[in-house]
């Protein structure tokens, strides 16, 4: 594989805004930890095989969105791209000026793709903050356990208190992002979801006291820590505040459109909306405890294997509000961290005997680069694009070792007790005390299992002379 020592990321940006049809084929242009993330109006317009021969590691289309795989580099690509077209970050480009091009068929597929890319585009944003309280914790947890400062230590407490606000405040963080996202007012959407977890509201959920607005009974539910109950109020807020906003009379809009717009979503939210959202995340944990009781080790085990098919479909963060519920609901996640764990490990590992084995020098050094991008950073694209799908064999070798390590992981209970980027640095999230004192054993044991078998697996089928 032909690499450079370092990427001229403007002219990547120039050859692949040439390739996709122009800046004015760009609806919207975002992107998430490792891949550029366009919308387009002609989505025939792009050239795949022409970007694929470009500096990236792989290019494809998820529903209506191309997802350009970049790697490590992708505030670079996407800094030095959206300056190339003259956008503005995150800026949404005027859609459907001919008026029928962006217009989408109802299909089952073409629903569910606009679904994943709206939970998507609002959690993205949200990962950063949970991956540093996720370190946060951590680092509380080893200095206990070191001895270092007591659970009752003002240092712990207050370490302790601001990594649980990004959980807590989550409805309000996610309520700005998904305004951001579904193109309402910021402010508005940060307001529904601080309304959610009002003091009162959250005081008289927990007294039993009953609720109404405007005569309509209120669900009495916790909205702490959620992300689907105000997503879905958001999306609705979107187009409620559009309509208000173009029946307006524009000498009195700014006062108008606020007012009223959360007039309509106070009931909404808390009579409709908002408790669908939590149903349908309750549905969502009741599902993976279904499975979990019912086939237990067999689904940890099956689930890790099929990570990298979960990451090619773009549907990877959509999983994390699954991991959070879990979580905050049990202190614990045994399926969705681990499992995307152990895959990366398992990934990295095959990645390096693909590189120990190869005789093609850019190949391996490609390989050692991908298998350390893998296990440190736990960035995965490059090397399953790059290397174990390119391959196939490697792939194969990659998913037994994370199946075997997830029995593993499955048999003992092992789980993640905070969320942390699936890299070697995820180890100290597995650090627990009480019932959770052999956790950490366990994941270590699980890792070494994952990396001799995927190792092992990858050394007998992947042959180089078959490149």
């Amino acid at each position: 594989m032909k690499r450079t020592p370092k990427k001229n990321y403007d002219e990547l940006s120039r050859q692949i805004l040439e390739e996709i049809g122009g800046k004015d084929n760009i609806i919207n242009c975002a992107h998430c930890i490792t891949r550029l993330r366009l919308n387009l109006k002609d989505k025939g317009l792009a050239n795949l095989e022409r970007i694929k021969s470009l500096s990236v590691a792989g290019v494809q289309f998820t529903g209506d969105q191309l997802q350009i795989i970049i790697g490590n580099e992708i505030n670079e690509v996407y800094d030095a791209f959206i300056h190339t077209a003259g956008l503005e970050r995150e800026a949404v480009v005027e859609e459907n000026l001919d008026g029928e091009s962006s217009r989408k068929n109802l299909t089952v597929k073409n629903i569910f793709s606009s679904v994943i890319d709206g939970i998507v585009g609002c959690v993205i944003p949200l990962l950063p903050i949970l991956i540093a309280s996720g370190i946060i914790k951590a680092i509380v947890l080893i200095l206990q356990q070191a001895h270092i400062a007591a659970a009752d230590s003002p240092t712990c407490l207050t370490l302790n208190f601001v990594a649980d606000a990004a959980f807590y405040f989550m409805p309000v963080i996610v309520g700005g992002f998904a305004a951001k996202k579904f193109g309402a007012n910021t402010a508005l959407g940060a307001m529904l979801g601080a309304s959610l977890i009002h003091p009162t509201f959250v005081s008289m959920v927990g007294e039993g006291t009953s609720l109404s607005v405007f005569g309509i009974p209120v669900y009495p539910a916790g909205y702490s820590s959620t992300i689907v109950p105000i997503i879905l109020s958001v999306w609705v807020m979107s187009y409620i505040e559009k309509f208000i906003s173009r029946h307006s009379p524009k000498a009195l809009r700014s006062l108008i459109e606020p007012v009223v717009t959360l007039l309509v979503m106070i009931p909404l939210t808390f009579c409709l909306l908002a408790p669908v959202g939590a149903m349908l995340s309750t549905g969502f944990a009741n599902a993976l405890t279904w499975l979990y009781s019912h086939f237990g080790f067999i689904t940890v085990a099956l689930f890790s294997a099929a990570i990298p098919w979960v990451v090619m479909c773009g549907m990877h963060v959509g999983t994390v509000p699954i991991a959070i519920a879990a979580i905050a609901a049990t202190g614990i996640d045994r399926l969705m961290m681990p499992c995307f764990f152990l895959s990366n490990f398992a990934q990295g590992t095959a990645c390096l005997a693909v590189a120990i084995k190869t005789k093609d020098a850019n190949l391996k050094s490609f390989a050692f680069t991908s298998a350390f991008s893998n296990i440190v950073p736990g960035i995965s694209e490059p090397g399953m694009y790059g290397i174990t799908l390119r391959y196939k064999t490697p792939m194969w070798g990659a998913m037994i070792g994370a199946a075997a390590g997830g029995l593993y992981f499955g048999i003992t209970g092992t789980g993640s007790l905070t969320f942390l980027a699936p890299n070697i640095f995820a180890f100290a999230g597995y650090i627990g005390s009480g019932e959770y004192a052999g956790n950490f054993t366990n994941a270590v044991i699980g890792v070494i299992i994952a990396l001799a078998v995927s190792f092992i697996a990858t050394m007998a089928l992947y042959k180089p002379e078959s490149q």
